[in-house]
């Protein structure tokens, strides 16, 4: 018996028991808000990291989300949460972070058909630029389409030697080397990138998960899902995580980001969600750069629920991993999953 397996059964136990009902009901006064990445057609585990789900299990949770919760947009959420109006019961908000293609080929059109509405966060650089990668991507499609068997990677002073010669071995390999890469600075992340692009054997150029997988919205897609609801807002020009830069630096990437998507928009943006966004990813300073340049709330990737009063610049989501187990899904947002993590 599998780990996966005695998971998947033990939270089918939970959801069939009535707990999970239970733990949502608890949390029918807080605002949910969820965080996705990338939603694939091509549903294959031998290309995708845990951020991507298929297309027929977003489905499934828009399905479930429609019939428990008022979906309602950030902008009405935020509106809630500073006081000017009265929120629901059971309110949620959809957001996305990043800004890939398939948020749009294979996200869109299921929101679309179930009404649902949702916000998508832009990494401006990487708009309809044909070919880029973040960095954090690029370092993912590395090791994901190496047929190199080892990498290695000074980290922390230490030379560390990563088995890359399958499926599960490139997973657990690119988590570990992106977290690394994650708490240095750009100049010395490019070096250290590019030493691991010196390693690799082959890297295949054109696989249609890849292409589905990491391909960027063009702005004409950005302008057709706004005219069909979608907001937008900003995740910095280069993905950068903000505690890593300068207050120089911080703040171009806040600005210009803002600037350009006002600019392709025509319309205000005032929303942003931080790169990682976990604590360590973002300090007071850059939370005030954002008020300065005029940005109504900032969302991070610290997992739970909001409430009217809490901190605009540090707003909670849960975030939404592949999983083929729908209750695990339904575990995570009633917040039973992430207090459970620990010991399962």
């Amino acid at each position: 018996m599998t780990k996966a397996f005695t998971k998947s059964v033990f939270y089918n136990s939970l959801n069939y028991s009535g707990v999970l009902q239970y733990a949502r009901r608890s949390h029918r006064n807080d605002v949910l808000i969820l965080t996705y990445h990338g939603v694939l057609q091509t549903g294959s585990e031998s290309y995708v990291n845990r951020n991507c789900i298929p297309a027929d299990m977003f489905e499934m949770q828009l399905r479930w989300l429609k019939r428990h919760y008022t979906v309602l947009p950030l902008s009405e959420v935020l509106d809630g949460l500073e006081g000017r109006r009265t929120l629901p019961e059971y309110a949620a908000t959809i957001t996305f972070d990043d800004g890939f293609r398939n948020n749009f080929i294979n996200a869109f059109p299921l929101l679309l058909k179930y009404n649902l509405p949702a916000t998508i966060f832009l990494t401006t650089d990487f708009i309809g630029q044909r070919g880029r990668k973040m960095w954090t991507e690029h370092v993912d499609s590395i090791i994901q389409t190496s047929t190199s068997r080892r990498l290695s990677l000074q980290m922390n002073g230490d030379l560390a030697t990563f088995d890359v010669s399958n499926k599960e071995t490139k997973e657990k390999a690119s988590d570990s080397i992106r977290r690394y890469l994650k708490t240095i600075n750009p100049a010395e992340r490019e070096k250290k990138i590019l030493s691991l692009e010196l390693q690799v054997d082959a890297v295949r150029e054109s696989v249609e998960e890849v292409d589905e997988r990491y391909a960027f919205l063009t702005w004409d897609d950005v302008r057709n899902m706004a005219d069909g609801g979608i907001e937008f807002g900003s995740h910095t020009m280069t993905n950068s995580i903000l505690s890593t830069l300068s207050p120089d630096e911080a703040r171009a990437e806040l600005r210009m980001s803002k600037e350009v998507i006002e600019s392709e928009l025509q319309k205000e943006c005032n929303l942003f969600s931080y790169p990682n966004g976990f604590e360590r990813d973002f300090t007071k300073r850059d939370q005030a750069i954002l008020r300065e340049l005029g940005y109504r709330a900032a969302l991070s990737q610290i997992t739970g629920f909001n409430l009217p009063g809490d901190d605009m610049y540090a707003l909670k989501r849960i975030n939404i991993a592949r999983s083929k187990n729908f209750s695990f899904f339904v575990a995570k947002i009633t917040g039973v999953q992430p207090r459970l993590q620990k010991l399962i």
